[in-house]
C-alpha cells in the first residue's frame, strides 16, 4: 500500500500524468525511453502489485509506465 498525505495537492509530478502505459518489462522500457530523450521524473517503485515510474517525454508530456510486479 502506498499512502500519500498532502494538503490536498499531490506533489509534482503525481497528478500531472496524462496517461499510463502497461509494459511487459519496465526496466527495458525505461532504458529505451531514456535513450530516446525521456526524463525519468520518479524512479521505479513497487506499489499495489505493480512496478511503476513517472516519465516526461520531450515537449513536456508526462506519463506513468508500469508493469506487473514480479511475485
Amino acid at each position: 500500500m502506498t499512502v500519500l498525505v498532502t494538503d490536498g495537492h499531490l506533489p509534482y509530478p503525481f497528478g500531472r500524468e496524462m496517461t499510463g502505459y502497461e509494459v511487459p518489462d519496465l526496466a527495458a522500457t525505461l532504458k529505451k525511453a531514456q535513450a530516446a530523450g525521456v526524463t525519468v521524473l520518479v524512479p521505479p517503485f513497487t506499489s499495489d502489485g505493480r512496478d511503476a515510474a513517472l516519465v516526461q517525454f520531450p515537449g513536456g508530456y508526462v506519463a506513468e509506465i508500469h508493469a506487473s510486479a514480479a511475485r
